[in-house]
Protein backbone atom coordinates (compact mmCIF):
# COMPACT_ATOMS: atom_id res chain seq x y z
CA UNK A 1 0.00 0.00 0.00
CA UNK A 2 1.25 3.56 -0.40
CA UNK A 3 2.02 5.90 2.25
CA UNK A 4 -0.08 8.64 2.51
CA UNK A 5 1.56 12.47 3.35
CA UNK A 6 1.02 15.02 6.56
CA UNK A 7 -1.40 16.71 4.04
CA UNK A 8 -3.09 13.79 2.63
CA UNK A 9 -3.06 12.54 6.00
CA UNK A 10 -5.10 15.90 7.40
CA UNK A 11 -7.54 15.77 4.17
CA UNK A 12 -8.67 12.42 4.67
CA UNK A 13 -9.40 13.46 8.24
CA UNK A 14 -11.35 16.80 7.44
CA UNK A 15 -13.21 15.02 4.43
CA UNK A 16 -14.24 11.77 6.91
CA UNK A 17 -12.64 9.64 4.15
CA UNK A 18 -10.64 6.69 4.96
CA UNK A 19 -6.98 6.58 3.72
CA UNK A 20 -7.36 3.90 1.26
CA UNK A 21 -10.63 5.28 -0.20
CA UNK A 22 -8.58 8.47 -0.48
CA UNK A 23 -5.64 6.51 -2.26
CA UNK A 24 -8.24 4.83 -4.79
CA UNK A 25 -9.80 8.31 -5.86
CA UNK A 26 -6.37 9.44 -5.76
CA UNK A 27 -4.82 7.20 -8.54
CA UNK A 28 -8.45 7.14 -10.63
CA UNK A 29 -8.05 10.99 -11.12
CA UNK A 30 -4.20 10.80 -11.94
CA UNK A 31 -5.23 7.98 -14.48
CA UNK A 32 -7.68 10.23 -16.27
CA UNK A 33 -5.55 13.13 -16.06
CA UNK A 34 -2.61 10.68 -17.82
CA UNK A 35 -5.72 9.61 -20.85
CA UNK A 36 -6.96 13.23 -20.89
CA UNK A 37 -4.50 15.25 -21.00
CA UNK A 38 -5.66 17.38 -18.44
CA UNK A 39 -8.39 16.92 -16.01
CA UNK A 40 -11.63 19.67 -15.17
CA UNK A 41 -12.94 19.88 -11.81
CA UNK A 42 -16.11 18.50 -14.14
CA UNK A 43 -14.52 15.41 -15.35
CA UNK A 44 -13.51 14.84 -12.07
CA UNK A 45 -16.89 15.16 -10.40
CA UNK A 46 -17.87 12.66 -13.23
CA UNK A 47 -15.17 9.97 -12.79
CA UNK A 48 -15.31 9.56 -8.93
CA UNK A 49 -18.95 9.57 -7.51
CA UNK A 50 -18.41 11.27 -4.47
CA UNK A 51 -19.52 14.70 -2.71
CA UNK A 52 -18.53 17.91 -5.08
CA UNK A 53 -17.67 19.56 -2.40
CA UNK A 54 -15.27 16.28 -1.16
CA UNK A 55 -14.12 15.66 -5.01
CA UNK A 56 -13.54 19.37 -5.05
CA UNK A 57 -10.90 19.28 -1.80
CA UNK A 58 -9.69 16.18 -3.23
CA UNK A 59 -9.14 17.85 -7.29
CA UNK A 60 -7.38 20.81 -5.46
CA UNK A 61 -4.88 19.20 -3.48
CA UNK A 62 -3.95 17.18 -6.76
CA UNK A 63 -3.41 20.53 -8.40
CA UNK A 64 -1.37 21.99 -5.93
CA UNK A 65 0.92 18.90 -5.54
CA UNK A 66 1.49 18.91 -8.98
CA UNK A 67 -0.17 15.30 -9.74
CA UNK A 68 -2.13 16.59 -12.07
CA UNK A 69 -3.21 19.97 -14.24
CA UNK A 70 -6.29 22.19 -16.06
CA UNK A 71 -4.52 22.59 -19.11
Amino acid sequence: MTRIDSKERDLCSSLRIIPSAYLQYKATLVNEYRKLGSLRLANARSVIKIDVNKTRKIYDLLLEEGLVSKT
